[in-house]
C-alpha cells in the first residue's frame, strides 16, 4: 500500500536536485559571461562610397582580424551572429599609382561601429589598399528596336519618339571605348491605332561590369491618328531651262496624293506645292524628265508623286 507514495517522493527529490543543478549552471554561466574578456573577433567588412570618379574594380578583404575588449554576452552575440563593419572609402588616398586608406582612418570607422562598453585593443596595423580605378565618361545615343505595324487608314505623327533619346556612360575606358549606341530590347506592336507610350529596358550589354547608365529604361512613343487622303493636280515647273527655249511637259500637271488629319487637307492648293523637272538630266533610257517633290505644306503628313516622270517637247523661240 506504500509503495506507490515511496516511488512519487523519490521522484519528487530526483526533479528537485535536477532543478537545482540546471539553476546553479545558469548561475554559473551568467556569472562568467558577466566578467570582461579579451578575445579576437573576426569582423566581415563592407566597403562604401568610393569616389564618384572611381569604381572598385576588386574589393579589398572582407573580413578583419580585431582584439577586443567585451563581456561574455557580447562576445557570444558576436559569435552567434557576426557583426557588419562598413568601411567608408571617402578618405582614400593615392601614392605611386596606388590607392590605400590609412590604418587610423579605418580604426576611427570600426570603433564608431561597436556597441558601448566593446574596446577596440588591437587591429590590423597595415595599410588597407584598395583597388580602385579611374572613371571616363561618355555620353551614346539609344537606338530603339521597335516592330510597328499600324492598323488600316493610320499612320504616324512625326517620327518615334526616345526618351531620354542618349545615355549618359560612366565607366572604365577599357569598357566603354568602343560602345557608340545603346540598343533596346525589341518591342513588337501590332495593328497600333491609337498613341502610345511605352517603357522598354536596354539591350544588356556584355563585358561592362564596372559601367554605370544614367537609365536603364527609355520612354518610346509616339502620335497614331487615322487619316484622310486627297490629291492636288501640281503644275511641272522646269528647272535649268535655256532662256531662249520653251517647253511642254505631257501631262502638264501632276497629281499629289496627299495623306494626313483631315483637318489639315482641308483647302490644299496647287500653289502649297512645287513639282520640278531637271531639263538637263534626262532619263538616259527612257528620254523622259524625272520628277521631284520639292516643297509640300508641313500640315500634310505625307506626299506621294502619282507620277515619277513626264514627257516633254521642246522648241527654240
Amino acid at each position: 500500500m506504500n509503495k506507490p507514495f515511496k516511488s512519487g517522493f523519490r521522484n519528487s527529490r530526483v526533479r528537485d536536485f535536477l532543478l537545482f543543478l540546471v539553476l546553479s549552471f545558469l548561475a554559473w554561466m551568467i556569472s562568467r559571461l558577466s566578467e570582461t574578456y579579451t578575445q579576437p573577433v573576426s569582423f566581415e567588412v563592407q566597403y562604401a562610397q568610393a569616389p564618384d570618379s572611381l569604381i572598385l574594380v576588386s574589393p579589398p578583404p572582407g573580413h578583419l582580424q580585431m582584439r577586443v575588449r567585451a563581456n561574455g554576452f557580447q562576445l557570444l552575440r558576436y559569435r552567434v551572429s557576426p557583426v557588419k563593419i562598413q568601411v567608408n572609402l571617402a578618405e582614400i588616398r593615392r601614392a605611386n599609382g596606388r590607392y590605400y586608406l590609412r590604418p587610423d582612418a579605418y580604426r576611427r570607422q570600426v570603433e564608431a561601429q561597436l556597441d558601448a562598453g566593446i574596446g577596440l585593443l588591437e587591429m590590423p596595423p597595415d595599410t588597407l589598399f584598395v583597388d580602385l580605378q579611374q572613371l571616363h565618361s561618355k555620353t551614346v545615343p539609344v537606338a530603339a528596336e521597335v516592330s510597328l505595324s499600324l492598323a488600316q487608314n493610320h499612320m504616324l505623327e512625326g517620327t518615334l519618339a526616345v526618351t531620354p533619346a542618349k545615355i549618359h556612360l560612366l565607366g572604365p575606358p577599357e569598357e566603354i571605348d568602343t560602345i557608340t549606341r545603346l540598343r533596346t530590347v525589341p518591342l513588337r506592336l501590332n495593328e497600333v491605332q491609337e498613341s502610345f507610350t511605352h517603357s522598354v529596358s536596354l539591350e544588356a550589354v556584355p563585358h561592362l561590369p564596372h559601367t554605370r547608365f544614367s537609365a536603364e529604361q527609355v520612354q518610346v512613343s509616339a502620335t497614331v491618328f487615322r487619316f484622310s487622303e486627297t490629291v492636288v493636280d501640281v503644275p511641272v515647273s522646269i528647272v535649268n531651262l535655256p532662256g531662249n527655249y520653251e517647253i511642254r511637259t505631257f501631262p502638264p500637271t501632276v497629281g499629289v496624293l496627299c495623306r494626313g488629319r483631315i483637318e489639315n487637307l482641308k483647302n490644299l492648293s496647287p500653289d502649297d506645292f512645287r513639282i520640278e523637272a531637271n531639263y538637263t538630266s534626262p532619263d538616259p533610257e527612257t528620254g523622259r524628265l524625272n520628277l521631284s517633290l520639292a516643297l509640300k505644306p508641313d500640315r500634310v503628313s505625307d506626299a506621294v508623286l502619282l507620277e515619277n516622270s513626264v514627257e516633254f517637247i521642246v522648241r527654240r523661240e
